[in-house]
C-alpha cells in the first residue's frame, strides 16, 4: 500500500515473466545477483505511466 501521502509501490520485478523460470534458472539468478557488488543511488521519483 505504502504511505499515506506518498507515491505508490512499484510491483518490485517482473513477476509475469519470472514465474516460468525453473528452479534452476531461479537459483542461478540468485547467485548472478548475490556476486555483484551494491550500488549507491538515487531512485528517481515515481512517474506514472504514460496513457
Amino acid at each position: 500500500m505504502g504511505m499515506q501521502n506518498q507515491r505508490p509501490i512499484m510491483p518490485p520485478m517482473p513477476w509475469q515473466e519470472m514465474k516460468n523460470l525453473t528452479d534452476e534458472d531461479m537459483k542461478s539468478v540468485f547467485a548472478f545477483l548475490k556476486s555483484i557488488p551494491p550500488v549507491d543511488n538515487v531512485v528517481p521519483a515515481y512517474e506514472p505511466p504514460a496513457m
